[in-house]
């Protein structure tokens, strides 16, 4: 749906309620286009990331250099 995209990713039944109340002009809409609808961009949004664990899974360096972090570009 593109008024979606259009509006900032606005919800479903929002854009509905937008075109029957006659603030969009120039739609129609289906009652499938509720129930088909998916946005990967919105769904990709709502995914979380697992938490970073409170314990230590490994052992910890024991002398300056066992471990190094950096960037990789």
């Amino acid at each position: 749906m593109q008024l979606h995209r259009r509006l900032g990713h606005i919800s479903a039944a929002t854009a509905r309620k937008m075109v029957q109340r006659g603030y969009v002009t120039g739609l129609t809409l289906t009652d499938t286009d509720d129930k088909n609808f998916f946005c990967e961009s919105c769904a990709f949004a709502k995914a979380t990331r697992a938490p970073v664990p409170n314990e230590r899974e490994g052992e910890r360096a024991k002398a300056y250099g066992d471990e190094i972090h950096s960037d990789v570009w």
